[in-house]
């Protein structure tokens, strides 16, 4: 008798019904309209989807998906693109979605700004260890003048706010 053969199909035929199904970003839960694929912290973009023709089956394929996330454009540029120096903007932005009630839209802002501001110190060569002193963050506002505009001023005191959770959790 024979053992019964799984039907094999394409990667990338998996990959795109993958991203078909998804309905929010498993990051930050906000529906997708766009959506990013990310497998094993690496996005794949459609170019290399498309060049994904080796024939896998169903078994495969279910091992592959717990490594496979989808993400909104906002959380993928976070999650894969960003290397902080000062901030630890990942955590941040979960605090910020987990513990506030702040739109998707004011979260947005407010880790643009810190990223912005994290850039800021990063080119400045700011001292790491004047950084994490307890008042470091805050700190920041009188010793750079870029830093003591009000977007960056509030975006510091949500961090600060952050950090004190943090401490207290």
């Amino acid at each position: 008798m024979l053992a019964k053969v799984g039907k094999k199909r394409p990667l990338s035929r998996y990959l795109k019904d993958f991203k078909h199904c998804q309905t929010h970003c498993c990051q930050c839960g906000k529906p997708l309209d766009r959506m990013t694929l990310v497998f094993r912290g690496q996005i794949i973009n459609k170019e290399a989807i498309a060049g994904m023709d080796q024939l896998i089956d169903d078994t495969v394929w279910q091992s592959l998906t717990k490594e496979l996330t989808a993400l909104c454009r906002f959380c993928s540029v976070i999650s894969c693109n960003s290397e902080p120096n000062y901030f630890d903007i990942k955590a941040f932005k979960q605090y910020l979605f987990e513990q506030t009630a702040m739109s998707h839209s004011t979260i947005r802002e407010y880790v643009v700004r810190l990223r912005r501001l994290d850039e800021i110190l990063a080119a400045r060569n700011y001292p790491h260890d004047k950084f994490e002193h307890p008042t470091g963050p805050q700190a920041l506002i009188e010793e750079i003048p870029d830093a003591g505009q009000s977007n960056y001023r509030i975006a510091l005191r949500k961090y600060d706010q952050y950090l004190h959770w943090q401490r207290n959790f």
